[in-house]
């Protein structure tokens, strides 16, 4: 698993499992600031790898705020046009990611929540 720079107000690893890009992001407060860049380094590197299915493990203590949210969900469905992926919360903060999987599915984002890792990535492979 590749650890990335460690001067951000996130962690963030990703790994390369053939189909698809797994990768943990987390810290303890998820930002749009820090929203839309974790999203920028998991996109650059599934175009780099050639990957358009990402199983995205968060690790956030605190949820972003559904006006921030709103504030990032434009610029993050344009970066995952086209791709799909399956989302997964440690913490169980659902309520904003539920609304957010709405708004992504209507902007053309395939998206799905799971509570277990190995029911996203079956899910992720089955499609």
């Amino acid at each position: 698993m590749e650890k990335v720079d460690d001067d951000k107000p996130y962690s963030l690893e990703m790994e390369d499992r053939g189909e698809y890009l797994y990768a943990i992001v987390g810290g303890l407060k998820v930002t749009p600031e820090i929203g839309l860049a974790y999203w920028k380094e998991i996109v650059d590197e599934c175009e780099k790898l050639g990957r358009s299915k990402i199983l995205l493990e968060h690790n956030f203590v605190e949820m972003i705020s559904m006006s921030g949210m709103l504030e990032v969900i434009g610029p993050v469905a344009g970066m995952l046009k086209g791709r799909m992926f399956a989302f997964v919360d440690r913490y169980e903060n659902y309520d904003i990611p539920e609304a957010a999987k709405g708004i992504l599915r209507n902007l053309n984002v395939k998206m799905q929540l799971f509570r277990d890792v190995g029911e996203a990535e079956k899910w992720l492979l089955a499609n």
